[in-house]
């Protein structure tokens, strides 16, 4: 049997060899059959997702709403997963009709306005340009032509604008039209796809749940099973509460901001407002990413506006950083600032956009169950362990000591054993029968005398 399980294995390191080869010469190949099978299950992953945030919502409904439906008589307790389903798509509709409604025609407003108002914004930064060169030749005596400068800019933008340059943009341009077309298509169709198959994932969740069980039941060995319950329940927690309350929290900042900036008349507050709140989903780097682009929008039409709205972004950051998320995501990630900015630069070096938004919460359950191991291995050696960890206390001569006491603890107790089972340690009650019986033996042996 050995050598069967010997020999098997090493028909299966062979084959894996060979795949490995076949994958190194044709990667073109196998890439496109993976992006082919990506692009097919790019749907179900869509409408996963949304159950999954849509689980919290449909909970509620189904355990707190309807939760007493059904115990007086029966037949209401099939309607308790049909109503649930109803209310948690209706409430989402109704929440996403609203923004819609509120924040769309003010988007397309200020959208027009710019467009309209882009002459004068031009113009309004070659009056910047002049006086910044202004201020040089009179700070510094330089001497710059504004003239030439502007000359240089005309030629520059004549060239751009040439018959050959605009031919050739003009056929880049409907080429990324068309990509951007079937883009959005794809997108749109895989969008409502999603939505579709993420009511049959909540309608059904208990029987795939139950489906996934037998099979890990089933094809894997016992003893890797509560691991594996355990990995899934950490990163239940930790996914499901973060992104859950990122939104929340991104929602809540993106109001704040709108709010604030009416209140000091900033310009464009929908259209910023609604690029702060979508931008702070992503952890660290997402507050500067929506404020930059907003800001030198601003700077163009008014640099006292930008200012003002520096200010805006400053504090609401600071009070979202320290007391609005921190209270609605619960401190469930667990991680510090440096383990947050490692997470985001890594999950988005790998995975691009999701790894951004899903790097943290993913690297918060490999850090929760690395430092599961680490407690666990420290406490099984002891306290000296323990008392190694704190480096003011810490002596080598102290920890060998303790390592020496206990090697010899441990081997007079497998001496005791060795010595039980040969029969030479005796009990305390044939210790006192051998004196007896040696007293018995001294006093007839006086007798006798």
């Amino acid at each position: 049997m050995k050598r069967f399980a010997s020999f098997r294995n090493i028909l299966i390191a062979i084959a894996f060899t060979v795949f490995l080869l076949f994958v190194k010469d044709n990667v073109d190949v196998v890439w496109e059959i993976i992006c082919t099978i990506a692009g097919i299950l790019t749907p179900f992953v869509v409408g996963f997702l949304f159950a999954y945030l849509l689980n919290f919502p449909y909970k509620f409904f189904y355990t707190k709403a309807f939760g007493k439906m059904g115990t007086k008589h029966k037949i209401f307790a099939k309607m308790k997963k049909p109503l649930a389903l109803v209310c948690t798509y209706t409430l989402v509709a109704a929440i996403f009709v609203s923004i819609i409604l509120i924040v769309f025609p003010q988007l397309v407003e200020n959208l027009a306005s710019l467009v309209e108002t882009m002459p004068t914004y031009y113009d309004a930064l070659m009056q910047h340009v002049n006086e910044f060169i202004d201020w040089i030749n009179s700070v510094f005596n330089a001497g710059i032509e504004k003239d030439n400068i502007l000359n240089n800019i005309l030629t520059e933008i004549s060239k751009i604008f040439s018959m050959q340059n605009i031919t050739q943009f003009a056929g880049k341009t409907g080429e990324a039209i068309f990509g951007m077309v079937l883009g959005t298509a794809s997108g749109v169709y895989n969008f409502v796809m999603g939505i579709v198959i993420s009511v049959y994932f909540l309608a059904a969740k208990e029987q795939l749940c139950r489906i996934v069980k037998r099979l890990a039941v089933a094809f894997i060995p016992i003893k890797y099973l509560p691991k594996i319950y355990e990995i899934v329940d950490i990163t239940d927690t930790k996914c499901g509460r973060f992104l859950v309350g990122d939104i929340i929290d991104a929602a809540f900042v993106g109001l704040l901001t709108f709010v604030a900036m009416v209140i000091l008349n900033v310009p464009y507050a929908p259209l910023i407002a609604v690029l702060i709140g979508v931008t702070n989903i992503i952890p660290f780097f997402g507050p500067f990413i929506g404020a930059i682009p907003s800001a030198i929008l601003l700077f163009i039409i008014n640099p006292w506006d930008m200012i003002k709205f520096i200010l805006i972004v400053v504090v609401i950051q600071q009070l979202d950083g320290n007391l609005f998320k921190p209270k609605i995501i619960g401190n469930q990630v667990g991680l510090s600032s440096f383990w947050v900015l490692f997470s985001v630069i890594l999950g988005g070096a790998l995975f691009g956009l999701p790894g951004f938004i899903l790097g943290t919460p993913i690297f918060a359950v490999i850090y929760s169950l690395v430092g599961k191991k680490a407690k666990n291995a420290i406490n099984d050696k002891g306290k000296i362990a323990q008392e190694a960890l704190d480096f003011e206390v810490l002596n080598y001569q102290k920890i060998a000591e303790e390592q020496k006491r206990i090697r010899e603890e441990k081997e007079n107790q497998q001496r005791e054993k060795i010595k039980k089972l040969i029969g030479l340690n005796k009990t305390d009650s044939d210790k006192t029968e051998d004196e007896e019986s040696d007293k018995n033996e001294n006093t007839d042996k006086k007798e006798e005398k």
